[in-house]
């Protein structure tokens, strides 16, 4: 009796076993039907081609190519001969160019209300663009060849190393790196012009601001919109570089344990800064730890660095995921131009940085490569420059845009 029940369980097993396979075999089966009508869809087609052709702008014409591969159109195929005829036609960066290195703070999208004559004036004239400033840059380096990269498309970290990378891309084209600091929308900030929030609307990355409907009122959405509309100032997608810190929470949600405490209100905060950095990735836009409470790492002793990377570790880095980008507040560099050594260096390492970012306005352009890191020098876009290149006294932004052509003139007059 004890055989019969043991050998009709492992017959049972083997018909569910079948069973299974059937199932498998149903599911791919399906999938394969579907691909078959997506592949002669009239709509579905003009959809991926669509995509294809936007993916191309932007010079991966790896990935539009494998996309027309799949529909089975005359049109999809000719597609394809235009594609690799341009992606043969790429030139090649290489390895080891120094490619410039332009970033801002928040945007100031009201200017009546930052220059309203209050003690903060000075420091927004000195250390933020306007929304105006900002997008006539953007217009003057799309006209100027300029293109988006990520500091990774130029150097990567592999087994252990870093190694810089050459880059194909296209002829008469110039690589480019942009970065925005402190993308946390502090409090001191509110009421002053600036957007209160970055957050995701109808799928979109979009700004909350008070007094005003969710629009495009910092860097990120105006970026976005741009790169829409000249998806060929983007190479393979890139967008920026985002520098964030923690004390006032991330993205502009009270998201900190250590300065709001544990709460419902907290854990809210939290949930909508994850998800809309999540989006951001997803976006095209990558993140740098800026420390947690916008330290001079290059002043402070180590004992505040490591109690200050503890902070972040359990404020920020679960909400924006790890990144091995440093971005120094300040610009405060743990060393001179010469190569990294000392303890800081190892701890950062250890930590899991290798990409490290400095404020050098005095060149184009610059960086250095160690075998585990890499360090680009990046130049602050703001009031203090912005006043210097139009007074002659520096040349550092005139491969970028025409200092004179941008500036606001809403920017409060400064006395001789």
């Amino acid at each position: 009796m004890n055989m019969n029940r043991k050998w009709i369980g492992v017959t049972l097993a083997g018909i569910v076993l079948v069973s299974g396979c059937n199932q498998q075999s149903a599911v791919s089966a399906t999938k394969a039907k579907q691909t078959e009508r997506q592949a002669t869809d009239t709509d579905y087609i003009r959809q991926e081609l669509k995509r294809a052709d936007f993916i191309a702008a932007q010079y991966d014409y790896a990935r539009a190519i494998r996309i027309v591969d799949r529909l089975k159109t005359t049109e999809a195929k000719q597609k394809r001969k235009e594609y690799a005829a341009k992606q043969a036609d790429l030139s090649m960066i290489k390895a080891g160019t120094s490619v410039p290195h332009l970033f801002f703070h928040s945007l100031i999208a009201e200017p009546k209300r930052a220059f309203d004559g209050d003690r903060k004036q000075q420091g927004y004239d000195d250390y933020m663009v306007t929304q105006g400033e900002f997008e006539r840059m953007l217009t003057a380096l799309y006209q100027r060849n300029y293109v988006l990269v990520r500091p990774t498309d130029l150097a990567a970290w592999k087994e252990g190393r870093m190694t810089e990378k050459g880059l194909p891309f296209p002829k008469g084209k110039k690589p480019l790196v942009l970065s925005q600091d402190d993308v946390n929308y502090y409090e001191y900030m509110t009421g002053d012009g600036f957007a209160t929030t970055l957050k995701v609307k109808n799928g979109r990355l979009t700004n909350s601001m008070t007094g005003k409907p969710d629009g495009a009122y910092d860097l990120v959405p105006i970026v976005d919109a741009f790169v829409n509309r000249h998806p060929d100032f983007s190479y393979h997608g890139a967008k920026g570089l985002l520098g964030i810190t923690g004390y006032n929470g991330v993205l502009g949600y009270r998201s900190s344990y250590a300065q709001y405490g544990s709460s419902s209100k907290v854990e809210q905060a939290r949930q909508q800064a994850k998800a809309t950095a999540t989006a951001l990735k997803k976006d095209g836009w990558q993140f740098a730890s800026h420390t947690y409470g916008h330290i001079a790492i290059g002043k402070v002793s180590l004992a505040t660095l490591q109690a200050d990377t503890a902070r972040y570790n359990r404020d920020v880095a679960p909400l924006i995921g790890t990144t091995r980008q440093l971005i120094y507040p300040f610009g405060s560099d743990i060393q001179n131009w010469h190569g990294y050594t000392g303890d800081k260096y190892r701890y950062l390492t250890q930590q899991g940085f290798h990409y490290f970012y400095n404020v050098d306005a005095s060149q184009h352009a610059w960086k250095q490569l160690g075998k585990d890191y890499y360090r680009q020098a990046r130049i602050n876009v703001d009031g203090i420059r912005l006043r210097q290149a139009i007074a002659g006294k520096t040349k550092v932004l005139d491969p970028f845009f025409d200092s004179k052509t941008v500036f606001d003139p809403m920017r409060p007059v400064v006395k001789k």
